[in-house]
């Protein structure tokens, strides 16, 4: 940041022309606003960092509005901190920090070609942040409530493990529940939990294996180590087949601390094909990661320097890549009991 700012000034020969700041903690926004003349006519906003590590490490999202009502609302926003100085103590007192966008329940002031979501801007204070994450709780465990059939909350949360946050407590209780079907992933989950044959236990496997022994050619992916997180995503999907539908994304870590302190957005998209989007998404890093958690339980040295198998049969018994010689395989998938039979049942209607 200090090189591009030396650069920036350089070319455009003048000093002041980028403003740095962090309210009480960060500046933890990721928005870039398109201006014609005065007007703004599109934002990008979403979880991730403009860095290398940000579009070539993490796991990240980003969403693009064509909606001068929407790109208006973050140039006012940009317009607001820039004359304040990045000042917290006067940001909290404007109605960006107070409100939610759009103001009216029905979003009227959203373009048609925009789905209902409705837009918050952080810092706020204590009180605001705790409705605000306390409303995301509400709507998960309404997804294991009477009356909702196939209940399902799909996730990929960079950290699930701070205290005295709402959403991370849910989100950590979410797998002892029954009536819902989860599959999530985190950086740091409080514990790994592997799609477990006979339970109906929901899906938590981790973002940051450690020691693993890939088979070729899955050997040739590299790891990232510890040069940051894997898992970037802030985002949570609830009921994601039906026409309640919703994801909570954006740069916000859903988080008492960043809503109360870090300069961010939080978005609650109320569409339907969206929302499946991202829980394909959720799907598709859930699965790939439950694959290396698999290899990461520190295998002796035997182990790895061991020759194939001779017998093909052997080898696939080994490593449990197979289905099976008989069709018992599939028993699971119509066990009321097991998880594999909410899965099939769930992605099946």
């Amino acid at each position: 940041e200090d090189q591009v700012e030396k650069i920036f000034d350089k070319v455009h020969g003048g000093k002041n022309l980028i403003k740095r700041g962090h309210f009480g903690r960060y500046a933890h926004d990721k928005a870039l606003i398109v201006r014609s003349g005065k007007d703004c006519v599109k934002v990008l906003t979403g979880s991730t960092n403009f860095s290398i590590t940000g579009l070539y490490v993490n796991s990240n999202h980003v969403l693009v509005f064509d909606d001068e009502t929407v790109a208006g609302w973050y140039g006012d926003i940009f317009d607001a901190v820039w004359d304040e100085d990045v000042n917290r103590a006067k940001f909290l007192d404007t109605e960006w920090s107070k409100d939610t966008y759009p103001k009216d329940a029905k979003g009227q002031h959203l373009d048609s070609k925009t789905p209902a979501t409705d837009f918050t801007f952080s810092p706020h204070d204590k009180a605001f942040s705790t409705t605000l994450l306390d409303g995301i709780v509400t709507r998960i465990e309404k997804e294991g409530s009477k009356g909702v059939s196939k209940g399902s909350v799909l996730f990929a949360v960079m950290q699930i493990d701070g205290e005295g946050n709402p959403v991370y407590t849910a989100l950590n209780a979410l797998h002892k529940d029954q009536n819902v079907f989860s599959y999530g992933i985190s950086d740091k989950p409080d514990g790994i939990y592997l799609y477990p044959i006979a339970k109906r236990d929901g899906v938590l496997v981790t973002g940051k294996p450690v020691d693993t022994q890939l088979p070729p050619p899955f050997n040739q992916v590299p790891n990232i180590g510890g040069i940051g997180h894997q898992i970037h995503h802030k985002f949570v999907v609830c009921g994601f087949n039906r026409d309640d539908a919703v994801v909570y994304c954006g740069s916000s870590n859903l988080a008492l601390g960043g809503e109360q302190e870090n300069g961010d957005n939080l978005l609650a998209i109320h569409d339907k094909d969206i929302a499946t989007v991202f829980a394909i998404e959720a799907l598709s890093l859930v699965d790939h990661f439950d694959f290396l958690d698999r290899y990461s339980q520190n295998k002796t040295e035997s182990d790895k320097l061991a020759g194939p198998v001779a017998n093909l049969e052997d080898a696939a018994a080994k490593e449990g890549w197979f289905l099976s010689t008989t069709d018992d395989w599939k028993n699971k998938y119509y066990d009321p009991h097991d998880l594999h039979c909410a899965d099939r049942e769930l992605f099946s209607t």
